[in-house]
């Protein structure tokens, strides 16, 4: 990747682990008898992960590893100067979505003793509070960023996450991750389960900080390497946007052994079959996870495999498509059009690929690639 991005995206990921330091999401205990294994919760830093998106643009080429690494290059600075400079616009503005974008794009600086504590991310969540006080996206990102350290801003960006968003299976896992009494988490998960939809905000995540970014230029260094501007929006605001994605640790711990227990086995099948739709690959891919570990061998589970093998499908299709990103600005505005339409990074693939004539279900005989028999688990093709 461009060197200037490299930092970028790789300052965005620092961000999430700071925020989030409990066990990474479990997988789901698997039958034995799977073929193909089902793609299980991931095994990987629990908050913000840039390379977790199945829908990211494939990486440009890496910085030349004989560069010297005594300091910032010139092109690295002045990619800061461009966060900065967008940051400090953002600030001014009376836009919850843009202030959330602005936090997020700020997390770089919070050990930046020069950088004012109005331009660093806890005082900009805060007035995206402030002007989006019912704006479900402001809440999920406060429960990463609206301090520096755990405390009770996370609490109550939780609780107001949930009465903004009731109905939304995902709005209830900050709280439940957070949960220390066994009893307060049952109740949380059967909350979970009573929900109508599950969005995980990668969508809005993404498209916030898409619409940030337009807010000036991008760097004429960043285009010298051959990336067209939406191109270059679309992979910055994939990496940052839509790297606030939930922590499925404690589901999956409460639904590994959930079948002991009818009545929890049945809350987690209804939050798993939510989570198949639920706004990502990678929460997709945690719904088939949970299901799969669940399900008897029969035709429910076969069904349930041949998804999984169309949505590996969808996301590998995808990923030969987006290579063209970076030389078809039409096609990369084509992508953001169609997420603007749908929220919803499953469909808008499905969607993208239709478009583009590709078909959306495998032929055949095809099964997802095999994972090496000697890495870990997580090594299987996932969504994030």
């Amino acid at each position: 990747m461009l060197r200037s991005f490299a930092l970028a995206l790789l300052l965005a990921s620092g961000a999430a682990v700071a925020q989030n330091t409990a066990p990474a999401d479990p997988a789901p205990v698997q039958n034995n008898d799977v073929a193909p294994p089902a793609p299980a919760a991931v095994e990987a830093p629990p908050a913000p992960d840039p390379a977790a998106s199945a829908t990211h643009p494939p990486p440009l080429p890496e910085a030349d590893p004989s560069a010297k690494s005594s300091g910032p290059s010139p092109e690295q600075q002045r990619f800061e100067q461009f966060r900065r400079d967008l940051v400090n616009l953002l600030a001014l503005r009376a836009d919850a979505d843009l202030l959330t974008a602005a936090a997020e794009l700020a997390y770089p600086d919070a050990e930046d003793k020069a950088r004012a504590a109005s331009l660093k991310s806890p005082a900009l969540i805060r007035r995206a509070q402030k002007y989006g006080p019912d704006v479900a996206l402001v809440w999920w990102i406060s429960t990463f960023l609206c301090s520096t350290s755990p405390g009770p801003c996370q609490a109550e960006a939780a609780k107001q996450l949930q009465q903004a968003a009731a109905d939304n299976a995902a709005a209830w896992l900050p709280a439940l991750h957070a949960a220390a009494d066994p009893g307060q988490a049952r109740a949380l998960l059967a909350s979970m389960a009573q929900g109508k939809r599950c969005d995980d905000f990668w969508a809005a995540g993404v498209l916030a900080v898409y619409h940030a970014l337009q807010t000036l230029p991008v760097p004429a260094e960043v285009l010298a390497h051959g990336l067209n501007t939406t191109a270059a929006r679309v992979n910055l605001a994939t990496g940052v946007g839509g790297g606030f994605l939930p922590n499925y640790a404690r589901l999956g711990e409460m639904c590994r052994n959930a079948s002991a227990d009818e009545a929890l086995t049945t809350d987690c099948l209804a939050i798993a079959r939510l989570l198949e739709s639920g706004g990502s690959f990678r929460t997709q891919s945690v719904g088939f996870g949970i299901e799969d570990s669940l399900l008897p061998a029969g035709t429910a589970r076969d069904v349930l495999r041949a998804r999984q093998r169309s949505s590996i499908w969808q996301k590998q299709q995808f990923l030969e498509l987006s290579a063209r990103f970076p030389r078809d600005e039409a096609l990369a505005q084509s992508y953001i059009d169609l997420l603007r339409e749908h929220g919803n990074e499953l469909t808008t693939v499905t969607a993208l690929l239709r478009a583009q004539h590709v078909p959306t279900d495998p032929p055949p005989g095809w099964q997802p690639p095999q994972a090496n028999p000697t890495a870990p688990a997580d090594a299987m093709p996932q969504g994030h």
